[in-house]
């Protein structure tokens, strides 16, 4: 009995030991994988970092380039078509040409579309220029010009021109270009129709 009972407890001892065995190698093995694992998502952390890195640098340098107002202007197209050859210095020199770049195009406005007008309905109120409106008044709104300047108005139909002040904007709605006071929609014949086909021209005085 004393050998049989021996037996078994041998067995069982190599059984154990044989499980210790396997369950290390196992322990090892998934180790390995783990820092197998470690590094290749290290490595690909670190090229996710470094792209991040260049295109934050990328970043700096457009926002370090567009905060140099001079050099960008100098490269404009619009002060080098300008009849001024001489050498732009500085940040004042700039402005005073692009704003008379901006004049000069503003003093050769041209456009054509539909003019609208309006009458009783808005006459007597304050125009965005401050003027009163006068519904029999030469005057029109217009959406970007100047307030204040003068424009020739051409109905484009009937060869009809008439020049107005321009001291109020608007339209604001559909595609007119234009919208003459009751007065000068009478002179330029568009009262009835109520719309016209126009040709806008600036100008410097009534």
């Amino acid at each position: 009995m004393n050998k049989r009972l021996s037996g078994l407890l041998t067995l069982s001892m190599c059984v154990f030991a044989g499980s210790t065995v396997a369950t290390q190698a196992n322990a090892v093995d998934a180790q390995t994988s783990l820092t197998t694992f470690s590094q290749d998502n290290a490595s690909h952390i670190d090229r996710v970092l470094g792209e991040l890195t260049r295109q934050h640098d990328n970043a700096s340098n457009l926002v370090k380039s567009a905060r140099q107002p001079t050099s960008l202007a100098l490269n404009s197209s619009l002060l080098t078509s300008t009849d001024d050859s001489s050498e732009v210095t500085n940040d004042e020199d700039v402005l005073e040409r692009l704003t008379a770049v901006a004049s000069n195009s503003v003093s050769k406005f041209k456009q054509s579309g539909l003019a609208s007008w309006y009458g009783r309905k808005f006459h007597g109120r304050k125009t965005a220029s401050g003027d009163t409106f006068d519904m029999n008044a030469l005057t029109a709104a217009h959406r970007s010009l100047p307030l204040n300047c003068y424009v020739k108005v051409t109905n484009k139909t009937n060869g009809k021109s008439v020049v107005v002040k321009v001291n109020d904007r608007g339209p604001f709605h559909g595609n007119r270009v234009l919208d003459l006071s009751y007065g000068a929609a009478k002179q330029l014949g568009i009262t009835n129709k109520g719309v016209g086909n126009v040709s806008i021209e600036r100008v410097s005085g009534p």
